[in-house]
């Protein structure tokens, strides 16, 4: 799965959007409270994920390692994943507004309250976000934010390729495992490992 952002473009009108979770150490042991209370004095309260979807399904989501999205990180996450002719809607952030025109033939920055010309907004992008939030919190009770970025690929790969028909999605999803070369390698690897029980 950690590959599997490779194999996403995005195409037509692009939502783009920032979704903002909890900073977690879920699962670290501390070794007196002293020290738990040290740690989180300087850990970042939230974190940023970038959302991106686009009216034919296709969504992806990518962890920063920043408390809010950052011009870089936007360029970085659409490099190669958009196309020349495609319609970018925004949020109005600072970083969004100021991501360069040179990538997209046409920019929408909408707002929050307020759709331009009927079609742009950022309605979709917002419910995925909600969606993957709910999602994360309810069944995972929150994750750990070092297994963040694991996770969004798994719900990225659910929603793509397991939402209907689980026996034909089955076979898409190993071939998309399979196309990654590296994955033969790391089987065989994994098969010849001995375990002492």
């Amino acid at each position: 799965l950690k590959n599997f952002d490779k194999n996403v473009n995005f195409f037509g009108i692009v939502e783009i959007d920032e979704l903002l979770m909890d900073y977690s150490e879920k699962g670290r042991k501390y070794s007196s409270v002293r020290e738990m209370k040290r740690a989180m004095r300087k850990k970042p309260k939230k974190v940023a994920v970038i959302v991106a979807t686009d009216r034919s399904g296709n969504i992806l989501f990518r962890y920063t390692e920043n408390k809010r999205a950052k011009r870089e990180d936007i360029e970085k996450f659409l490099k190669g994943r958009i196309t020349e002719d495609s319609v970018l809607c925004t949020g109005t952030k600072y970083a969004f507004r100021h991501i360069r025109k040179s990538k997209v033939k046409h920019k929408e920055i909408v707002g929050a309250k307020k759709k331009k010309r009927g079609i742009y907004s950022t309605a979709i992008v917002k419910a995925k976000s909600e969606e993957f939030a709910k999602w994360i919190y309810s069944k995972f009770r929150g994750v750990a934010t070092k297994y963040l970025q694991n996770y969004i690929m798994w719900y990225v790969a659910i929603g793509k390729y397991l939402s209907k028909d689980i026996i034909s999605n089955i076979g898409r999803m190993l071939n998309l495992a399979s196309s990654d070369r590296f994955a033969w390698y790391e089987y065989f690897r994994m098969s010849k490992i001995s375990y002492i029980v």
